[in-house]
């Protein structure tokens, strides 16, 4: 390839979690992040809710402070797929609330998490059918307000999680002909650095990633959500890999504890502007 012909890489937006800033209302977040010189927030739908706060108001907030939104979808004590049908309809209650939520703050995209097993001596068929059914209902309250959709990858080393690899990716999405319909790229469900490099080469519609490090301790256990550095994922290689045909925003989605000292919040950002630097010199 020429120079001419060289492919132009844009640098992608930064985000941050919502839940770095637990101890906060959201309202109270979404200044703090921007004043860190995040790019983005993803709020989580029980952040706001847990003080029952106004759309409207923090939609204001997103456009005084001139920073990007997503949602991510309700998951505390919910599970799309459960076999116990009152769980499973007030998990899709509470997901078809959040694509309003969406809706309301002037969002980019919902995060939704697929469903899982409650017990590894559950039926993955039966699984499969309340998947299929339960995102049917999704993309069509999705569809109604125009809402994008980005369906996440799950856990690899999680015996109750069922969409995992990028053929559970495909296998879920491909009833549907949603044209806002797409992935979450999650770089520590995936554990290893081969198997991001991996998932990047198999999945052609992903629009939006979770970022943050994983260390795999035994064959059976991994420590995830990590902060950028403290496990062994080669997150300049998978960001080599993946930004040439990557456009959204990059959301760290570490587990950084809230608290009144912000400081490891600004440290995670200027630890990806330097990972980007080296990738887009």
């Amino acid at each position: 390839m020429s120079n001419s012909e060289e492919l132009i890489i844009r640098r992608p937006p930064i985000g941050a979690t919502s839940m770095m800033f637990w101890n906060r209302s959201v309202e109270q977040a979404v200044p703090l992040a921007a004043e860190l010189g995040y790019d983005a927030i993803e709020i989580w739908a029980e952040h706001l809710w847990r003080e029952d706060e106004d759309p409207r108001k923090i939609e204001r907030a997103l456009a005084r402070a001139n920073l990007r939104c997503t949602v991510h979808c309700p998951i505390m004590d919910l599970n799309l797929t459960s076999p116990n049908r009152g769980i499973r309809e007030e998990s899709l209650r509470q997901t078809l609330q959040s694509v309003e939520l969406c809706d309301a703050l002037g969002a980019e995209l919902l995060v939704v998490h697929p469903g899982k097993l409650f017990s590894v001596k559950n039926s993955v068929d039966l699984f499969w059918e309340h998947q299929v059914q339960v995102l049917e209902t999704i993309v069509q309250h999705a569809e109604k307000y125009g809402v994008c959709i980005a369906f996440e990858n799950m856990d690899m080393h999680s015996k109750l999680e069922v969409v995992k690899r990028a053929e559970d990716i495909h296998r879920a999405l491909a009833p549907f002909t949603y044209e806002k319909l797409g992935v979450t790229y999650d770089t520590t469900h995936l554990g290893t650095t081969q198997a991001n490099l991996d998932f990047i080469a198999a999945v052609d519609n992903i629009i939006h990633v979770h970022l943050s490090d994983a260390l795999v301790v035994s064959p059976n256990k991994v420590r995830t959500h990590l902060p950028l550095g403290e496990g062994e994922l080669d997150v300049e290689a998978i960001l080599r890999a993946l930004l040439p045909r990557y456009e959204g925003i990059l959301s760290l989605e570490t587990h950084i504890p809230a608290s009144e000292n912000t400081t490891p919040v600004l440290r995670e950002r200027k630890k990806v502007v330097a990972l980007l630097d080296r990738v887009l010199r």
